[in-house]
Order: structure tokens, then sequence, then C-alpha cells
């Protein structure tokens, strides 16, 4: 451990990560409750007031910050450490912080409020004391989507060498998860009189082909594979009666393919489909990947070794972070944070020990980089 830039002794340390979490948790912030992101954001300002530079974003009503540890006006830094501090909705006890048995419970202990707690302080300890110009990034959208948040950030010139986000990891390293495509399929057919089908063409049995058609390509897996996989959302026609052969029909499909398919994706998914079938793209969100052979990833490793003594493993997650925002513009980011279980459930903790250790991870990581 880097003693020199230790200001309190664990306990002290413990105690205000759990005090801060306990704070973070007990506010709403939903993307229902636009107060509630106002809240738990003026917490977090209240604790950084005074002692580093802090810029505000707004997109869309979605608040956000950008703390640096530098007087100097810049938005390219050495590295992020990236928090958001919106949940997901909750029942009213999730919001009372329970603390017992070792484990923290409440929504977002785990998704991640507590991880921004530990990283906050972190960034109030040692901001002053590295030689590189470092910043805290807060958002409250992450959890809907994170394009008023991380992305809009981003947008306006907010860059690193390289980023870390305080998602739950289980104290291992989140290098690379599934990029996400949202496609509509359209098709027509022949509208007749339900009694005499040979007469019209049904564009649901035309849509049911195309879909097993993509299907026969990208089974459905029946249990967790590296392996693109398509979900049929939704499927739809503007027949309203049974005595009629539908002449529309569409499926609402959510694609979530490795980052090895990210540039053929869409050709493949389109030549795997009748020519009568169009597929129009409601959205791209990339995947994120960043190599495990970067030199901060291999830094970062050793810190977690270090404190933990145990081995690092390399996580792919079928979900998406605000870090394929940074992906997207070849920012190498990672996710990582601490221990706990039942992220969006209705047991969420994260476990005690864990964010100390998170804690003097993150500070040795911090603390052994060069300017």
């Amino acid at each position: 451990m880097q003693e020199k830039y230790l200001m309190s002794s664990n306990d002290t340390i413990l105690k205000h990560i759990l005090d801060l979490s306990k704070k973070l948790i007990a506010i709403a912030s939903t993307s229902d409750n636009p107060q509630g992101l106002k809240e738990v954001l003026a917490i977090a300002r209240k604790e950084l007031q005074g002692y580093f530079p802090i810029e505000e974003f707004e997109s869309n009503g979605i608040p956000g910050l950008l703390v640096r540890n530098t007087d100097q006006e810049t938005r390219h830094f050495k590295i992020i450490l990236n928090a958001h501090l919106d949940v997901v909705p909750g029942k009213p006890d999730q919001f009372v912080p329970l603390q017992k048995d070792g484990k923290l419970y409440g929504r977002g202990a785990y998704d991640m409020k507590s991880a921004a707690a530990v990283i906050l302080l972190l960034f109030k300890e040692i901001g002053k004391h590295v030689t590189y110009p470092l910043a805290l990034q807060l958002v409250t959208d992450e959890e809907i989507g994170g394009f008023n948040g991380t992305a809009y950030q981003i947008k306006n010139g907010v860059q690193a060498d390289f980023v870390i986000a305080g998602e739950n990891t289980d104290l291992q390293i989140n290098n690379q998860s599934k990029g996400i495509l949202h496609a509509v399929l359209k098709v027509s057919g022949k509208a007749a009189h339900g009694a005499y089908p040979w007469l019209g063409e049904n564009s649901i049995v035309k849509l049911q082909r195309a879909i097993n058609s993509l299907l026969d390509a990208y089974p459905i897996p029946q249990e967790a594979t590296w392996k693109t996989t398509i979900n049929v959302a939704k499927i739809e026609t503007d027949n309203t009666v049974f005595n009629k052969v539908p002449d529309t029909a569409r499926a609402y499909l959510d694609i979530r393919f490795i980052p090895q398919e990210k540039d053929t994706i869409q050709e493949r998914l389109k030549s795997l489909l009748p020519k009568d079938i169009t597929m129009e793209i409601e959205s791209y969100q990339p995947p994120q990947y960043t190599s495990e052979d970067n030199i901060l990833i291999k830094q970062l490793k050793k810190q977690i070794t270090d404190v933990t003594t145990k081995e690092v493993k390399m996580l792919a997650t079928h979900g998406g972070s605000d870090m394929r925002f940074y992906e997207f513009r070849g920012i190498p980011a990672v996710c990582f944070g601490p221990t706990g279980f039942a992220h969006h459930g209705d047991d969420e903790w994260v476990d005690i020990q864990s964010l100390q250790d998170y804690y003097h991870i993150l500070k040795n990581f911090l603390a052994a980089i060069k300017e």
C-alpha cells in the first residue's frame, strides 16, 4: 500500500464509506423521480464542494457532474472514475439501508451506490496527491441507457486514457460486454377473407418463417454462453379481427452481439432474411472491449491480487454499461466494483469487507500510475 496517501485508519475509512453509502441509498434516485436525482447528486457535491473544481452537465433534464483534480480547465484526463447514482425502482423498505452480518442491504447497495461512495471518498483523499489529471464522473441515467449522462459528457469533449466504472463485478475486471441492436422486421402480405386463406398472403406466416431463419442461425441458448443472441420481444399486426388474412406484420428484436461481430452483425442478419422482409434498425449500441493486454488492466490486476491474494478473472457480460460509449470513441474502459448479490433484486446487498478492499485496490492503482 502507498502509505504516504493514507490519511485515515482502516476503521475510519470504512465508517465514512458506510455512512455515505447509506445516505445515497436512502434517496429514491429513479428515472421517474427527477427530484431524487438532484438530491443524490447534491449529497455527492456536498462531499467535494470546496476541494475540487466541479463542472455541471444537464441534458434533457438529467443532471451530472464532472469533478477534476486540477484547477486547469480540461476535459482530457489520464484516468476517469465513473459512477452512476441512479437506481431501478424498488420497494419503500429498500430505500432504508440495513447493515447486517457483514452486508449492507438496500436498493443500489450493489448497483452501485456503495461503489460510488468508495470512488468519491477515494477521489477526495487522493485527488490532490497524484501528479496526473484525474476526474470523477457522476451521472444519473445509466439505468435507462446513459445517453444524457456519460454519453452526453463524452459528446461534449470529456475523454481519458483509461476509464473505470464502479459497476458490480465482485472484484473482478469486466473488459468486454455485448453490443445492443434493436431492430424491427416488417412484411406485407395480401388481405383476404379468413375462410379463403388461399386467396391471400398471410404476413404473420411470412414473418414467422423469417424469424425461424434467424433463430436457426442464432439459436436460443439453454445456458449462459458467449454468443450472439436474438430475443423476439414482440410481434404485432394491424389486423384486429379473426376472419381476415393479415396483410401487415412486424416483429421487434432485441439482439445482443459479441464484440467479434460488431462489424458484420447487420449484414449477417439481412443476408438471412427473405427478400420481401425489411429490417429497420431502431438503435445500435456498440459492444465494450478492452484487451486484457492493456498495460493499465495489467496494473489493476496486480493491485487486486496484492490486496485480495486471489487470482483475477476477466469477465464478459451479456448486459451493457456506460463504458460502451468510451469504447465507441476508442478509449479503453472497464468495469470494476465490489462484491455483492441481487442487483435489481429484492435482497440486494454489498459485502462490507469488499468495500474496504475495493478502496485500497483503487488507491494503490491510482498511486502507482505515472504521469
